[in-house]
């Protein structure tokens, strides 16, 4: 795949300069974020990403922008007092991701190729060539295709929701999964060390990197591209600010701030973080965060939760509904999930995120499975 394109002025330039690079041997560092932070800040050579677009178009479900609802609290299900545990405050949010394509192998090798080619790309062409815009949406784009190869390879060993949690210390992000112009990389590496130290003042990177769950910045349809990589992040962040995910009343703010200090550049982590969110904030909840002391802000809103439909982690009760009628009433479910089953609670979670999936696309009419129709048997 031709990832490279040249525009006309320095066309020539940078194919001698790709020549002569793709023949040198480049020896490893001790630090990756040393070897990779040089950079050609007059570079006008373009990566192009149609195959990451390719595996986000049939991956990612657009949500939206939050409105701030809460979801319904579970019903539980016939005969059982047990109930599908859901964080209300924030499990009507966040792009969510078609995982039930994850135990396909043709989806499994195509992410394969796609990491295999965007860790060769580096072989063939050193990213000290590029200018910083093109390396950010490089990083950005290999950390999220890494991150869900790992997990469709892993998910019957892994659970997310625990290895994000305990991510600094996670083997998961921790292990060796990437080699890059030598460097053999985690994907902790790849944020906690390349991104965070050689991109140090643009803290909005922190919405690039997604995160498996729904407490975190959501996975966009869309690859990101060195022409587009600053307003992309700038965008997730206003979104990710304006939900519940990202703040709330009493000066509640995401625990995300409090994991990322680091990329906040300066002394007083707290007042940085609050500067920062209050650049993008715009509903009511501006006034609560505003008005909070830096250090009195509560950085503990969690959902780690997995960006998924259906969280098949938590509980949900064995008992068959009408698929068919589900389906019909829900077209946003109609691929990858043909042979699912859900409780009662799962229906009420699945009719508001179609609701909102619909309201995000203009439709305003929404069909309610009705309960009698959910528990009819299927023809």
């Amino acid at each position: 795949m031709q990832r490279l394109v040249h525009k006309p002025r320095y066309s020539a330039f940078f194919a001698t300069i790709l020549t002569v690079f793709t023949a040198t041997t480049v020896n490893a560092t001790p630090s990756s974020s040393t070897h990779f932070a040089q950079y050609t800040s007059s570079s006008n050579v373009e990566i192009q990403y149609p195959d990451v677009d390719a595996v986000l178009d049939i991956s990612v479900i657009e949500m939206g922008a939050s409105n701030r609802e809460l979801a319904e609290r579970p019903l539980g299900s016939t005969g059982t007092r047990l109930k599908k545990r859901i964080n209300r405050l924030t499990a009507l949010e966040s792009n969510r991701v078609y995982f039930e394509n994850f135990n396909k192998q043709n989806y499994r090798k195509h992410l394969d190729d796609v990491t295999a080619s965007l860790a060769e790309l580096a072989d063939k062409a050193p990213l000290k060539l590029f200018n910083k815009n093109e390396q950010l949406a490089y990083w950005l784009n290999l950390y999220n295709m890494t991150l869900l190869r790992e997990m469709a390879y892993n998910q019957s060993d892994e659970n997310i929701k625990y290895e994000f949690a305990n991510e600094r210390n996670s083997d998961f992000f921790n292990r060796d999964v990437l080699t890059i112009e030598g460097q053999a990389l985690s994907l902790n590496d790849i944020k906690y060390d390349i991104v965070l130290n050689n991109f140090k003042g643009n803290e909005n990177v922190i919405y690039g990197f997604f995160t498996g769950v729904i407490g975190g910045p959501s996975l966009q349809p869309k690859a990101f591209t060195g022409k587009n990589v600053l307003g992309q992040l700038k965008s997730i962040g206003r979104e990710f600010v304006n939900s519940n995910r990202g703040t709330y009343y009493n000066g509640r703010v995401s625990a995300l701030y409090a994991r990322y200090a680091d990329f906040f550049d300066g002394e007083n982590k707290p007042a940085l973080i609050q500067a920062h969110i209050l650049k993008y904030i715009e509903d009511d909840m501006r006034e609560s965060i505003e008005q909070a002391a830096p250090s009195e802000l509560s950085m503990d809103i969690v959902d780690f939760s997995k960006a998924a439909i259906i969280d098949d982690r938590v509980y949900a009760a064995g008992l068959s509904y009408n698929r068919a009628a589900l389906m019909a009433t829900h077209p946003v479910l109609t691929t990858g999930f043909d042979n699912l089953r859900f409780s009662l609670d799962d229906i009420q979670v699945l009719r508001e995120i179609n609701r909102k999936y619909n309201t995000a696309r203009g439709t305003v009419t929404v069909n309610d499975l009705s309960e009698s129709e959910a528990t009819s048997a299927e023809k």
